[in-house]
Order: C-alpha cells, then structure tokens, then sequence
C-alpha cells in the first residue's frame, strides 16, 4: 500500500462540491458525497498501480455514485490525488487543470 498524497486544490474540489450538494439538496446528501469520496482513498492506495491510465501518468477512480472522477498519479513512493472532477465538465478543461496541478505537485 502507498501512501497517499492529497493536493489542496483537491479539498477545494471537495468543499465546493459538497457545499453544492448541501446548497441544492441537503446536508445529509453533502455529508454522503464527502464520505464517497473518502472511501475511495484506501482503493487507490492499494491499487494505485492497477489502474489504466487515462492522460499523461493520470489513473481515475469514481466517487460512486455521484457524477465525480477523482485523479491520481503515482509520483515516487507517494500516490498523489490531483483532481476532484465533475465527469459533465468539458474534457478540454480537464486536462488543462490537470496539467496545472501536475506543475505544482513537486
């Protein structure tokens, strides 16, 4: 198992999309998003090197089930969560935040 690495940004993703949730839904809906989320984070620190790469060095898993893609890279010992993405957003944008946060990891 490696260790996992979160970028800021990625509880920035993290707050905005639950507030979203708490916002247009409710609290306990946010709550359940935030607890998707999370429980992804032991799968990919596990199975970090099992997941087919989606851009560059970029594997994904979903925050089941809501509409979110997580992303990481496997960056020396360290997994590295980079992104919190919502899977409507443009697929051009994705990968230019991507890029960004790739930049800034070191």
């Amino acid at each position: 198992m490696k260790q996992i690495r979160i970028l800021p940004e990625v509880w920035d993703d993290l707050d905005e999309a639950a507030s979203w949730y708490i916002q247009k839904e409710d609290r306990e809906l946010g709550r359940r998003f935030v607890a998707a989320f999370r429980s992804q984070l032991p799968e990919i620190a596990s199975f970090a090197g099992t997941h087919r790469l989606i851009y560059k060095e970029f594997s994904r898993v979903f925050a089941k089930p809501f509409p979110y893609a997580i992303y990481f890279r496997i960056k020396d010992d360290w997994v590295v969560v980079t992104l919190l993405w919502h899977t409507a957003k443009n697929p051009a944008d994705l990968k230019n935040t991507l890029n960004e946060r790739d930049s800034g990891d070191q």
